[in-house]
């Protein structure tokens, strides 16, 4: 028999590249309790419940779970990203609702041709489509940097309100 070094080292670096990248993986959240009372709290203001405890109670009884699920499918799936398809040097880009819109790092789903007022940044209302960034190490005594690689695709407030008239 046999014994080819090159798929004894290929799985071996494997493993170790494997261990390398969950050390970069984000912290699992310690509950959901947060998210569930700022839930409660945001149906509660739009008159959905008479009161706070109402809307707390509908929350935990009926949305908790699904809340859960969806905690746990986002980790799963930035661990597929980070350890089974890129490296602990890559990252998934994506822009949180209400923050401004930057033409370089990001894409308009829409791809809206109407001008922004004067003075006025346009905000994010969703990330429709993630992207992909890299952190690349610099030369010499010169500091990291990050490049984007594939910009996330984002869907901008004044395309899904309108123009506030």
């Amino acid at each position: 028999m046999v014994c080819n070094l090159r798929i004894i080292e290929v799985q071996a670096i494997s493993a170790r590249w494997r261990s390398l990248t969950h050390t970069h993986l984000s912290p699992p959240p310690p509950h959901s309790g947060p998210l569930v009372e700022r839930m409660a709290g945001l149906l509660s203001e739009t008159g959905s419940f008479s009161s706070l405890q109402h809307s707390l109670d509908f929350v935990r009884t009926v949305a908790l779970e699904r809340i859960e699920s969806m905690i746990r499918t986002t980790q799963r799936l930035e661990a597929a990203f980070m350890v089974d398809v890129t490296s602990s040097d890559m990252f998934l880009l994506y822009e949180p609702p209400g923050a401004v819109f930057d033409e370089a790092g990001m894409t308009n789903e829409f791809g809206s041709d109407s001008a922004s007022k004067p003075g006025m940044r346009d905000r994010i209302a969703g990330t429709t489509e993630v992207g992909l960034g890299k952190s690349i190490c610099g030369g010499r005594g010169e500091p990291r940097r990050e490049e984007i690689l594939l910009k996330p695709k984002v869907v901008l407030e004044k395309d899904v309100v309108g123009d506030g008239k």
